[in-house]
């Protein structure tokens, strides 16, 4: 290992945020081995927050010396390139915050939506947090601090999914697969993380890609509900005589059945609801564009099929074990990459949620190009739907007896 990169051990107990006795007792039981000048390696780090994480758990640095000892644990993957969290570092979240002349507040704050905890003035930074509270630094002055600690929280909550769906497919596939075949859980772990290596760069690829393509859908969506909004004050909009229309269908009680009966229970569900919705759709000229895990948005070409379609699902999914709820709307839309956005979209999809459990609720446009087609409509009156201004006019969809 090149020299430039050893640190000493006051930089290793800094970095780790241990104290010195730690380090000490890790030293004695070999788990780390310094140099003849006492210094470590960068990865001896991880190494000594991954044991600190193990005793706060109730595993001991002596019973890990052990099982090293006896060749059942190694800890040798965490010199592997992709173990490369941010250290931390001495300076404490109220230096930082009159470093970036930021609110402390507003730091502590951010600090609580990243982490796991409500940082105190005193607690130490991390490396990384220089990128984190530069970004702050850039938008505080334009946005409130409870937005910001909003959008804060969804960052962390979708990485923290990937994270832990990533980790089980590690386990499921990586290591369990390898045992499968012969392998000591140690051998298992430590081959695995040797691809694991190979495989991290391009996962944080794609999951950058995949977010790139995220903001192209959702930027292109609020520019063009933008433009149309332009045109619309100017009394330029032309309205086509038959837009399509788009459903979306949504389990109710999901959730609460998968926490009560495992996620198999709630896959059984959802594959059954599939074949029902590929079905129903099919038979009325409507093709399912994406499932959402306890949903499904589906287009057709015209409004009167696509109630129909919506009230058979709505009314045949309880046959698969939980109710649903359905909302239609008629528009134009933006489509791109074979998905439909705007809009017509976001009104279809709020129509839904609006609706209660065995109901189907449409548009106001939906209500007046579907009907004479076997269907009737009930007015239920204007709602107040999430991201419109204005409440919206819905109808109850029903089948005419």
């Amino acid at each position: 290992m090149d020299a430039a990169t050893r640190i000493s051990r006051d930089e290793l107990i800094e970095r780790a945020g241990v104290d010195a006795v730690l380090v000490e007792r890790l030293c004695d039981l070999t788990i780390l081995v310094p140099d003849e000048g006492d210094r470590f390696g960068p990865s001896d780090v991880y190494r000594v927050r991954l044991v600190d994480a193990c005793e706060r758990a109730g595993m001991s640095a002596e019973a890990i010396a052990r099982a090293i000892e006896d060749g059942k644990l190694s800890l040798s993957f965490v010199d592997l390139p992709h173990y490369r969290w941010a250290p931390i570092r001495s300076e404490t979240f109220a230096e930082l915050s009159a470093r970036l002349d930021l609110p402390l507040d507003l730091v502590l704050e951010v600090g609580a939506a990243l982490g796991a905890r409500r940082p105190g003035p005193d607690d130490h930074t991390r490396d990384d947090d220089e990128t984190i509270f530069g970004l702050m630094r850039l938008v505080a002055p334009m946005v409130d601090t409870d937005a910001i600690v909003r959008v804060g929280r969804v960052y962390v909550d979708g990485l923290r999914r990937i994270a832990e769906a990533e980790a089980s497919l590690f386990d499921t596939y990586f290591v369990r697969g390898l045992m499968s075949a012969g392998l000591t859980r140690m051998q298992a772990v430590d081959q695995a993380n040797v691809l694991g290596a190979e495989v991290t760069p391009f996962q944080e690829q794609m999951i950058l890609a995949l977010y790139r393509r995220q903001q192209e859908r959702r930027w292109t969506e609020y520019t063009v509900e933008g433009i149309e909004q332009v045109v619309e004050e100017m009394g330029l909009y032309r309205r086509p005589e038959r837009p399509p229309a788009f459903a979306f269908v949504d389990l109710a009680g999901y959730t609460r059945l998968t926490d009560e009966r495992g996620d198999q229970a709630g896959a059984r569900i959802a594959s059954e609801m599939v074949n029902l919705v590929d079905q129903v759709a099919g038979s009325n000229q409507g093709v399912p564009v994406k499932w959402l895990g306890d949903g499904v948005m589906v287009s057709f070409r015209d409004p009167g099929p696509a109630v129909r379609a919506t009230l058979e699902i709505v009314e045949r999914v309880p046959a698969v074990g939980l109710p649903a709820h359905g909302g239609v709307a008629a528009g134009p839309v933006v489509v791109q990459d074979g998905d439909y956005f705007g809009r017509t979209v976001n009104l279809a999809s709020r129509i839904a949620a609006g609706a209660i459990a065995g109901q189907t609720l449409v548009s106001e446009l939906v209500a007046e190009l579907a009907d004479g087609s076997g269907l009737s409509f009930r007015e239920v009156g204007p709602i107040e739907l999430k991201g419109f201004a204005e409440p919206v006019t819905v109808y109850e969809a029903l089948l005419r007896g």
